[in-house]
């Protein structure tokens, strides 16, 4: 004949020359229990990751829809790499912020960011009216100015 241990719901049989194990076999029947009763919980939010300037004030300019202080950050001399796709000089930049970018309701909501040398590299879901998804990109800043954006899959 069996013997049986733990809450009336979760009975678990111990064999005749078990008892050593009963204390431990009775502790992980009621903490079942009890987490069988416990409400489910919401994971905590993340805190948004902290982006360094002038990438910080970049990614606010285009998400808040604003194309001219957004290309400002590229000055004459900037580069956008998208996907491979290579734009240099501010009116090449502006054509495709235009059809890609920020004229396409673009929204940068960043996910990670981190350092690659001299590179800020920050991956974050990307919608727009031209294409949604998640993407990495990778500044490259000089001073108060972007040198070069790099948009590439992670």
């Amino acid at each position: 004949m069996h013997d049986s241990i733990g809450p009336a719901r979760l009975r678990l049989p111990v064999r005749p020359g078990a008892r050593a194990f009963a204390p431990a076999l009775a502790l992980a029947a009621a903490l079942a229990a009890v987490a069988a009763r416990a409400p489910a919980q919401e994971p905590a939010a993340m805190p948004a990751p902290t982006l360094p300037s002038p990438v910080a004030e970049f990614v606010a300019a285009v998400n808040r829809g604003d194309a001219e202080a957004a290309l400002a950050f590229f000055g004459r001399d900037g580069v956008v790499d998208d996907w491979g796709t290579r734009h240099a000089g501010a009116a090449a930049i502006a054509r495709w912020s235009a059809r890609e970018f920020v004229g396409a309701k673009g929204r940068l909501t960043p996910t990670r960011v981190g350092r690659d040398g001299a590179r800020i590299v920050v991956d974050a879901g990307w919608t727009s009216e031209f294409y949604s998804g998640d993407s990495r990109f990778v500044f490259t800043v000089d001073g108060a100015r972007i040198r070069e954006m790099r948009i590439v899959g992670h």
